[in-house]
């Protein structure tokens, strides 16, 4: 039986397997539609986050209105990470014009035919955990949503308030015997 650091590790690396099978090839630009009801990182954050898995990644940020933060995105797109969640204002045809607009597109299957139209959609209907955290703090599902769809674009996000399990105690457990001279 393995110890609860050992089994924290294997998580963690399985995770990050399933992050690299995501990743999509030859990404050299990223469009990402902001959430109207929340961010779970700021733009900065989400900037170091799209790096970390598309270094040569050229990062644009959308509203859900369709109006760029910051410098626009030139034509066409490889990468259009869809954050956009239930009941926020958007044209009707937008989630075509995003797709029209990449080459690859991952978002969250609200509104009409995101499921047929985008490449990987997250489907957060039907899932019981989603519920309890809206109980628990009105942000904290949205946040676990965002962070599941940058998952399915290949970009780790990485826990909050989270960290390793300390193993100050176990080491000096499993370390044999000093051998006195």
């Amino acid at each position: 039986m393995q110890n609860q650091s050992s089994q924290y590790y294997l998580e963690l690396l399985a995770e990050q397997e399933r992050l690299k099978s995501n990743r999509f090839a030859g990404v050299r630009t990223v469009l990402v539609v902001l959430s109207s009801s929340g961010m779970a990182y700021d733009v900065d954050g989400f900037c170091a986050r799209i790096h970390s898995a598309y270094p040569e990644a050229a990062v644009f940020f959308m509203t859900t209105r369709g109006k760029p933060l910051g410098a626009m995105a030139q034509g066409h797109v490889d990468l259009v990470i869809d954050l956009t969640g239930p009941r926020q204002r958007q044209g009707f045809l937008f989630s075509r014009m995003l797709r029209s607009k990449g080459r690859y597109t991952v978002g969250r299957n609200v509104g009409l035919f995101r499921k047929r139209i985008y490449d990987r959609v997250f489907d957060e209907h039907g899932q019981s955990h989603l519920a309890r955290l809206q109980l628990m703090h009105p942000l904290a599902r949205e946040h676990e949503v965002q962070r599941q769809v940058l998952a399915l674009a290949g970009v780790a996000a990485t826990p909050h308030a989270e960290s390793a399990p300390d193993r100050g105690k176990t080491i000096a457990l499993d370390l044999p015997p000093l051998a006195r001279a």
